[in-house]
């Protein structure tokens, strides 16, 4: 009969130090992902990077359209409520076959830490703005009687 009571005893102790173990297991798992779970200060700055590109590959796409490389003074919205301050840059580079390269970089002061991300993209030669007539080179006869 003493027996029986020391079993349940042991099994509670047992239950015990393993929920304590699992908690601790939890615990360490919950802070390795905040830690190195995703940075909303960096998911910012590519949200950032991203819009720029596109707005300049929509201003790049019909001729007649020119980027000059720039910066700006900007904050970038967080989900933590606060803005985080940053600066937006804007290079372009003309290249021989008529494309043009751009590169976007954000900087921004994360904490003591700045931090710098760049994104760039190559864009084809831009085409003709719709609705407009394109006169494609020819071959001028020469005039009759021409040495």
């Amino acid at each position: 009969m003493g027996q029986r009571g020391q079993a349940l005893i042991e099994a509670i102790v047992a239950t015990a130090i393993v929920a304590i173990l699992l908690g601790a297991a939890l615990s360490a798992i919950a802070a390795a992902n905040a830690h190195f779970g995703p940075d909303p200060a960096r998911a910012a700055m590519d949200a950032a990077l991203q819009r720029e590109l596109r707005a300049a590959r929509n201003l790049l796409k019909y001729e007649g359209a020119t980027l000059e490389p720039a910066a700006i003074a900007t904050s970038l919205p967080l989900p933590s409520g606060s803005p985080l301050p940053a600066t937006l840059s804007l290079q372009t580079a003309a290249l021989p076959d008529g494309a043009v390269e751009v590169v976007v970089t954000v900087v921004a002061a994360n904490g003591p830490a700045t931090v710098r991300r760049s994104l760039s993209a190559t864009f084809p030669p831009p085409v003709p703005v719709p609705g407009s007539t394109v006169v494609l080179p020819t071959l001028v006869p020469a005039p009759t009687g021409a040495p």
